[in-house]
This record gives C-alpha cells, structure tokens and sequence, in this order.
C-alpha cells in the first residue's frame, strides 16, 4: 500500500514536473536543472558518497579534492539539466531534430547505411544519451534500444512513450533482448546498446579508468558471432549548453577473432573509447552508478 502511494507521488510529480518543463524557455529550464542539481548535491545527496568515492578512485591521484568536488558538483547539475531536457522530449519535433540535436561526423554513420545492414550503436551513460538516440533514430533505418523496465509502471510508461514518439522502438532488456537484436540485425536495423553497468560475476573483468571493472560481453558475442558493424555514438553538452551527438569509429569488426580473446579485445576498445570522452568530459558521466561493485576475485 505505501508503495503503491508512493508510486502515484511520483507518477504525479514526473507529470508536473512534465508540463511545467514544456512551457518554461529552455534558458530557464536550464537554471531550474542546475538548481535540483544543487538541491540532490547540497541537501538531498542522493548517492554522493558513492560518486565521489568513484572520482577519487579515478581521478585522485591527478586532481585535488577541491577539483573533484567541484567536478561533481557541475556532475549532478549537468544531470539536473537532463531531467529538464528530457521532460522537454515532445517538444522535440522530428522533422527538425537534427537542428535541434546536431550530429558531429554524421558521414561515419551514413558510410554505414551504405552498406545496407544491420549495426549496433553503442554508447555510456553519459551527457544525455535519450538525446542522442532520439538524433541517431533520425538519420538512418528503424533504431531499437533496450532498457531495464522502471519499477513504477506508470513512470515507465511515459518513458516508453517519449521513446517511442522520437523514432525509437524500445525491448527490454529481460526476455526479449537477445532475439529481439537477431530479429532487428536480419531486417538490417539499428540497435542502441548502452554497456557501462557492472554486470556481476557472469561479465569480463576489463580495465575501465584505471580499475578492472565487471563488463557485460553479450553485445561482443553477437557482434563478433554474427559480424555486426559497430559506431561509438556520444550526447555531449557542449560549451553553449546544447547537445550535440559526438560519432566516433569503431574498430573493423572483423578484425576480432571469434573466441574469448576477440571478446576481450572488443570490449577493450569500447571501455576505451568511453573512457576518452569521460577523461574528456568528466562531469558529465554517471559517476552515481556502482561500476566497479563487482571486485576481481582475489588470485589464490
């Protein structure tokens, strides 16, 4: 019963918070979003031990804590402003959306629609990745994503639903995911695969930042098995506060041999290539998650 209300709480305030964002100008949606982010920096300090242990982990021997605390702070109003922007999502129309959500090096991807077949598009959690699957949904053929169902039905709901009416078609990431990516590569379709969560003890221990960190394989296996194309694609905020989609070329896919080796070597190059932009950008990767939960067992 408690969760239940507590559910309608939230499905009531993601709907205020929905409309309100829709008729404010973005100057002033952008100011709100920094100032939530302060209020989950400051007093409300939703996962901030955990973020900041993850930025020191990474960062401490080259930054000072003054550096990293600022860097989080501009970390949680930079995601302050992506709850903004993405309670602006209908305002996106898809006709202009490449004007709204400029997409840098946009010849790699069409290179790739030139060879008429399915890809992956992989990215992170980082800088505002509805943003840039709603651009990348726009330029070629049909974009698929999978996502982890919220635990608020009515919440997920409208998520699906602002997905869904920016191009995307979203599977879960349970039950449908792996023949779901079959069934799209065989009508040569697009799948967007976000990869930086810790995937427990079934995922390869792979250097990310400096630490071995637990990394889901199953995109490498399909990828390598089936000789999937693959594109880095990245929403980075840019200096004037706009997102702009940041393309960046993958390895030859055929290059990774079709065994273990070929799986570790792929996901080498994609914890790589996020890496850089997080280096990069750092204040706008999702240092709240628990990336490296999963410990590398301990030789005997």
């Amino acid at each position: 019963m408690i969760i239940m209300i507590r559910y309608k709480i939230e499905y009531l305030i993601t709907r205020l918070v929905g409309f309100f964002a829709k008729i404010i100008p973005q100057r002033l949606a952008y100011a709100i979003g920094n100032r939530i982010g302060d209020l989950f920096f400051y007093v409300i300090r939703t996962r901030k031990k955990v973020a900041l242990n993850n930025l020191t982990q990474c960062f401490g021997d080259e930054k000072s804590k003054h550096e990293l605390n600022r860097i989080l702070l501009q970390n949680y109003r930079h995601f302050g402003k992506v709850l903004m922007e993405f309670a602006r999502i209908p305002l996106l129309k898809r006709a202009t959306i490449l004007e709204q959500i400029p997409i840098k090096n946009i010849e790699y991807l069409r290179d790739f629609l030139r060879q008429d077949r399915g890809m992956f598009v992989m990215s992170g959690h980082f800088g505002n990745w509805e943003y840039m699957a709603a651009a990348v949904a726009n330029v070629g053929p049909q974009l698929y994503c999978i996502f982890k169902e919220q635990k608020n039905l009515a919440i997920d709901n409208i998520i699906k639903q602002f997905r869904i009416n920016v191009g995307l078609v979203p599977f879960k990431v349970r039950g449908e995911a792996a023949k779901g990516i079959l069934k799209v590569l065989r009508e040569k379709g697009f799948v967007l695969i976000v990869n930086d969560q810790d995937a427990g003890r079934r995922g390869d221990m792979i250097e990310f930042l400096g630490r071995p960190a637990s990394t889901n394989r199953g995109p490498a296996l399909i990828a390598i098995k089936h000789r999937v194309p693959i594109i880095m694609a990245f929403g980075v905020r840019e200096k004037d506060g706009r997102i702009r989609v940041h393309l960046e070329k993958f390895p030859d896919i055929n290059q990774f041999p079709n065994d273990d080796d070929g799986v570790k070597q792929f996901l080498v190059e994609y914890n790589k290539l996020l890496e850089k932009y997080i280096r990069d950008y750092p204040e706008q990767w999702f240092w709240m998650h628990r990336r490296w939960k999963t410990q590398q067992p301990k030789s005997e």
